[in-house]
């Protein structure tokens, strides 16, 4: 992931954040930036590994040194 791929990420996540100053209590405020925090971490993580295979079973590294 390059820095301009981070930045694109946390742009769009820039409104949310700034919406949080909307909120009434303190409570409303820590739930809201709780959920846009786990989703921008989320993002940043599937974008970092990638997405999941279509079969999560399937092998897709052999590991060939092991010989018995």
């Amino acid at each position: 992931m390059s820095r301009q791929e981070l930045h694109a990420l946390v742009d769009a996540q820039y409104d949310q954040f700034q919406a949080l100053q909307q909120q009434p209590t303190f409570l409303a405020y820590e739930q809201q930036f709780a959920c846009i925090w786990a989703d921008l971490g989320k993002e940043i993580l599937q974008a970092t590994v990638g997405q999941a295979p279509e079969n999560s079973r399937k092998k897709t590294v052999a590991k060939r040194d092991l010989v018995r």
